[in-house]
């Protein structure tokens, strides 16, 4: 096949409809295959899977919807499916959207209803297959690769698994490949954000009914808990108690987030939780400083993604640039890197980022890419840029203190009382600064 070219597969038992699509697929610069039939299209699918298939509902053999739902159950769905249909009813096309088919269009076929269709479809696939951050790590930082050994070999287990790492490492993202490798789809991925289950609950209330009701509402996929180390001691034993007792190996995949390391002193002091740790996998995620040579191979993983996921227009970063940022320490690992490309891409600017741009884009922006210092700083009164200063310097050198106070207060020359007092006062959360 030309690796240059889009190809379409057409699956329609009238050789006239399926003549004109080809010609005008073709003229768009499409390289366009037909069948006539089910068995025909699926000899195709398996030989030589294409880009895009337009799938008429009824054939003589077997009809679409079948067949869609046969390449949905044996994981056979790598590509965007169209649905054309005389008569569809809007039972039909919920079915087969349901099923995985991108769209469901009627003829008569229009050159203006064709040509669209396929660019939609193409596009939204190239967006699907471009956002994958786990892939993106894993072709271009050499620190991963036993990690990626590690989670293939997970992704085949029954077992929870546990993804420890620091702020930033991307953890959800680590799952969802998990996910793929498992479920080979996008679909059926859940993430359920613990810390935000236990907001409103206090100390002596429980958090298990509301875990158990998101739990029972998922009966395939996988399902991500996040938040679990922002939790209460209290809080974690009963998500612990919760996990312990989950029917493992019934088409539910179980991975919890967390960030501690095995000699975690809480964990440690806890024995009911040290021995749950123990017993189940516990899968460490590099920090990006592990990374930090391959920072210009990501750069461009970055860039290039962004370009598919928001069509944003690739820049280059100067080797100056590259070389500043190699020596960084990244306190906001992957995520940190993330999002200041994509900050960076956003701004106007000439085709090369250098160094200047560079130190702008960081200062500007926290470890997770909150915005530190507004833009129209000039604008405020005297009063509100200082408390602007004063927030994003504290808040930055807070992170690459690790969120120890005591250390803060020498790295910044301030009596550590009143270091305190300035960090309530800007509203700077330093106690969960020092848990992550």
């Amino acid at each position: 096949m030309n690796n240059n070219k889009k190809t379409i597969l057409i699956v329609d038992d009238e050789p006239e409809i399926r003549g004109l699509m080809q010609e005008i697929l073709s003229e768009e610069g499409y390289l366009t295959f037909v069948a006539k039939n089910a068995k025909e299209a699926q000899t195709i699918v398996v030989d030589s899977p294409p880009d895009l298939v337009y799938l008429d509902i009824w054939l003589p053999d077997i009809d679409g919807i079948t067949l869609l739902t046969k390449w949905s159950e044996t994981n056979q769905l790598s590509f965007p499916v169209i649905m054309i249909s005389g008569h569809a009813t809007i039972e039909t096309a919920v079915k087969a959207t349901r099923l995985g088919a991108f769209d469901v269009i009627e003829k008569p076929l229009s050159i203006e209803k064709l040509v669209v269709s396929a660019t939609k479809a193409l596009k939204a696939s190239k967006k699907t297959t471009g956002n994958n951050i786990a892939l993106l790590i894993k072709n271009n930082c050499s620190a991963y690769a036993d990690t990626f050994l590690d989670l293939d070999v997970a992704a085949n287990s029954d077992q929870i698994l546990f993804l420890n790492g620091e702020t930033g490492a991307e953890k959800g993202e680590f799952a969802k490949y998990i996910h793929h490798q498992k479920h080979n789809k996008e679909d059926n991925f859940v993430n359920i954000q613990l810390n935000l289950l236990a907001a409103d609950q206090q100390e002596n209330e429980s958090i298990i009914s509301e875990l158990e009701n998101f739990i029972d509402t998922i009966k395939e996929g996988t399902i991500f808990l996040s938040g679990y180390s922002e939790l209460i001691t209290k809080h974690q034993i009963q998500a612990h108690n919760t996990l312990q007792n989950l029917p493992l190996g019934q088409g539910i995949k179980f991975i919890v987030g967390v960030n501690f390391s095995k000699k975690d002193k809480k964990l440690m002091q806890n024995q009911e939780l040290d021995t749950f740790f123990s017993d189940e996998t516990l899968l460490d995620l590099p920090p990006l400083r592990q990374c930090l040579q391959d920072i210009p191979e990501l750069l461009k993983g970055f860039i290039d993604y962004f370009n598919i996921t928001d069509e944003l227009i690739p820049r280059r970063f100067s080797l100056a640039a590259q070389n500043m940022l190699t020596k960084y320490a990244w306190p906001g690992n992957i995520k940190q890197l993330k999002n200041m490309v994509h900050a960076t891409l956003l701004r106007p600017g000439k085709e090369i980022v250098n160094i200047e741009e560079i130190e702008e884009t960081l200062t500007l922006q926290g470890p997770s890419g909150d915005l530190l210092v507004q833009k129209d700083i000039l604008s405020m009164t005297m009063i509100e840029a200082k408390e602007q200063f004063e927030k994003a310097y504290l808040s930055r050198q807070l992170e690459l203190v690790g969120g120890k106070v005591t250390e803060l207060a020498r790295r910044v020359d301030m009596e550590r009382t009143n270091l305190y007092r300035k960090l309530s006062s800007l509203d700077i959360d330093y106690k969960n600064k020092k848990k992550q």
